[in-house]
């Protein structure tokens, strides 16, 4: 590759350390990218320089190779602990860079000389790397110093994600309160059951009502709260009857709890005849013709009334 600068800034750039050389005799495989990001970290402004040709170069250093032992194969439990050691590694370079500490997820993938390098005992490693706001696919440099031995270098891309932010109680809420901004907060990384369905804006549950009692920090899903209870089982209730234009108030009681939009039994004041209505206001219920009375099935479907049956 060609680095296009004046004099100063190329004797600048010469003097930049990258990465050790190759052993005599072997060849490394180095990408523009790759650079681009080493010299990124090392306080190179790339807007200002210009980079052309091959995006892949091979570096190879004369000399006899060096007769080497014949290594065994990586084991899967050295390359998982190798993986997640530089994970946590990242992860804590991510809270230092960020403007706070987040539960950060870390995907990626290591070759066999990354692994039995990351998994030596006792291998000091620093990461560096990266851009805000840090999450979605990340280049990351890591430099790992075995005991005893010089530091060796490599990039490595990785796959960055926050978890979802879900709608958790500030405080503990008794059954039946109904929600306020104040009663609720976003949290990241809270534990939410496999069937859950949590909430994942705070517009969502204010003005809902819980259904239980909600310890502080508890992630709210679509059991934990309704809509406001509008009527409430055995009271008496206005029910509003429509048919054909016409429209028939009655009372009646309610067999259950109901919120808004909720179909719910009620029973006839006059005759005890179970009918449902659908919940429509604060102790209010309307029915239209058609509705299902439920102590005769072969009936004629009816609404009652005080003032008679409308059929």
């Amino acid at each position: 590759d060609v680095v296009t600068a004046n004099a100063a800034e190329a004797n600048r750039l010469a003097a930049v350390e990258l990465f050790p050389a190759p052993p005599p005799g072997r060849q490394h495989f180095v990408r523009q990218r790759e650079v681009q990001d080493l010299l990124l970290v090392r306080g190179l402004n790339l807007a200002e320089h210009r980079f052309s040709g091959a995006s892949q170069v091979v570096i190879s250093r004369a000399g006899t190779p060096e007769k080497t032992v014949q290594e065994k194969p990586v084991s899967a439990a050295t390359e998982r602990r190798a993986k997640r050691q530089l994970s946590e590694a990242i992860v804590k370079y991510l809270n230092q860079n960020a403007e706070s500490e987040q539960p950060w997820s870390v995907e990626l993938q290591l070759d066999e000389s990354q692994s039995r390098l990351l998994a030596g005992v006792g291998s000091e490693m620093v990461i560096g790397g990266g851009l805000s706001p840090w999450v979605g696919n990340q280049r990351f440099e890591v430099t790992v110093t075995p005991p005893g031995q010089s530091p060796a270098r490599f990039g490595v891309d990785a796959q960055v994600a926050l978890p979802a932010s879900v709608v958790v109680a500030s405080r503990s809420l008794p059954r039946g309160a109904v929600l306020s901004e104040a009663d609720v907060e976003l949290q990241r990384g809270a534990s939410v059951s496999g069937e859950a369905q949590p909430f994942g804006s705070i517009d969502e549950v204010v003005g809902t009502e819980t259904t239980r009692a909600i310890g502080a920090g508890i992630v709210l899903d679509r059991d934990s709260v309704r809509s406001p209870l509008l009527i409430r089982r055995s009271e008496v209730i206005t029910v509003t009857a429509v048919a054909g234009g016409v429209r028939v108030t009655t009372n009646a009681r309610a067999k259950t709890d109901g919120s808004l939009g909720d179909l719910i039994p009620v029973e006839s004041l006059h005759d005890r005849a179970t009918y449902f209505a659908r919940v429509c206001g604060l102790r209010q219920a309307e029915v239209y013709a058609g509705a299902v009375k439920t102590r005769h099935a072969d009936a004629t479907p009816v609404a009652r009334t005080k003032q008679g049956t409308l059929r």
